[in-house]
């Protein structure tokens, strides 16, 4: 099944309709969100992609993420990411904005929102999107990172030093 989502000009404005394959292909700007959720221990969930997925699979990302669809906002696409990937459900009231990325070849020319979920989460994921989780602390993903960059989505390695210094409850 074809995925199609917003089209957007440099300013964030919807300007059409693209397929993901296009919009990937050709390099158009388009929309996602990245979640930031911590487990019951209080570090950050991360994910393992799939190695299923058309891009960096098996590589460790952030909790979960996904594109926009078409006419929906950041904030309703987080919750539904979060539902989709680890099971989750959560109110508006349970995301905190961290950071509005715009669109670089290190993030796949996405405009990207990235949110923190408040309350921590006991995840159930969709082995379709993710082939392992595990909970770390961040002292203990900062060595990670500095050994094994490659291990690692490179939208990840680009956006999580500017979301880090934002997080209230992730340890």
């Amino acid at each position: 099944m074809t995925e199609y989502f917003d089209w957007v000009d440099r300013h964030d404005q919807v300007i059409g309709i693209t397929s993901r394959e296009d919009a990937h292909r050709l390099n158009l700007y388009h929309r996602a969100v990245h979640l930031y959720a911590r487990g019951e221990k209080g570090g950050l969930i991360l994910q393992k992609r799939s190695l299923s997925k058309d891009v960096e699979p098996g590589r460790w990302t952030v909790s979960c993420s996904g594109h926009v669809d078409r006419g929906e906002t950041f904030l309703d696409a987080a919750i539904r990411e979060l539902r989709e990937e680890l099971g989750v459900s959560v109110g508006r009231s349970d995301l905190v904005a961290l950071l509005h990325s715009d669109p670089s070849p290190a993030n796949g020319y996405e405009f990207v929102r990235s949110y923190e979920v408040l309350t921590p989460v006991r995840p159930v994921y969709n082995p379709d999107e993710i082939s392992e989780l595990c909970e770390i602390t961040l002292t203990g993903l900062d060595d990670w990172m500095k050994r094994e960059p490659a291990s690692f989505a490179t939208s990840f390695r680009a956006l999580f030093p500017l979301a880090r210094k934002r997080f209230s409850a992730i340890r």
